[in-house]
């Protein structure tokens, strides 16, 4: 990359993305001035980088505006809306599992962000785990707001049961759990303020995940979940163990 003075950059780094103008271009050094940024860097005022560190350190090009906040929080990855071989669409995936169906010769792609399986097999395992219900739940855009509040900037990605405790969830359930919803980082905050609950593993793991699920709720009074959700999706629990050889 060969970073060009006056042209506007950003980068993320943690929750809060860093926006820089370049005020000098010279054979080894970017100097910029912080449009936007963690309090630390608007302190700051302005930094400098190596031409040849520039690119790696993960400044983009990107448009100048009056505000940034559209850029802060966690990244947000597309999605693509998956279609069965008769061409019904049936679930949206992220883009690592529709890299994965590709890569496989499970899916190929038919238009932007749209896949098709290229035969039952892999639909059909599918509604084995579900019990052949592809609730709305499937087909929703889950990473576009925050579930509490509805902003739609500087969301974070919040794991309803912590990665601290997930491992109390046996395999294959630990898997297949819906664990990862958009929270604002203001919602994020009145979350992490609130005293955690004094919630026991047990030998009955639903109801470990529920309660995690429902303090969760009972926090945040979450008023923007994605039709259908449930921490626990599958509802064919003598079928998965089956596929994992449990």
């Amino acid at each position: 990359m060969n970073p060009q003075t006056g042209q506007v950059y950003a980068r993320r780094r943690g929750g809060k993305a860093e926006v820089v103008r370049i005020s000098v271009v010279t054979d080894e050094w970017v100097e910029f001035q912080f449009l936007h940024g963690p309090e630390r860097s608007l302190r700051a005022g302005s930094g400098r980088c190596k031409v040849k560190n520039f690119g790696s350190a993960g400044w983009e090009p990107t448009d100048e505006r009056a505000e940034y906040t559209h850029l802060d929080g966690a990244t947000r990855y597309e999605t693509f809306r998956v279609l069965d071989t008769k061409g019904e669409p049936i679930l949206r995936c992220s883009a690592k599992r529709a890299a994965f169906y590709l890569r496989k010769g499970y899916a190929h792609k038919i238009a932007p962000n749209v896949l098709q399986f290229t035969d039952p097999q892999t639909e059909d395992r599918l509604r084995e785990l579900y019990l052949g219900g592809f609730t709305e739940f499937f087909m929703e855009v889950k990473n576009d707001r925050c579930v509490c509040c509805g902003a739609r900037t500087d969301l974070t990605r919040h794991h309803v049961v912590p990665k601290r405790h997930k491992k109390s969830v046996p395999q294959p359930w630990r898997s297949c759990l819906s664990n990862v919803l958009f929270v604002c980082s203001g919602c994020h905050r009145t979350y992490e303020d609130a005293p955690e609950p004094a919630i026991e593993s047990s030998a009955d793991w639903r109801a470990f995940v529920w309660a995690w699920r429902d303090h969760f709720r009972a926090v945040l009074k979450p008023q923007f979940l994605p039709n259908g959700w449930d921490i626990i999706s599958v509802q064919n629990f003598a079928a998965l163990e089956g596929l994992c050889g449990g």
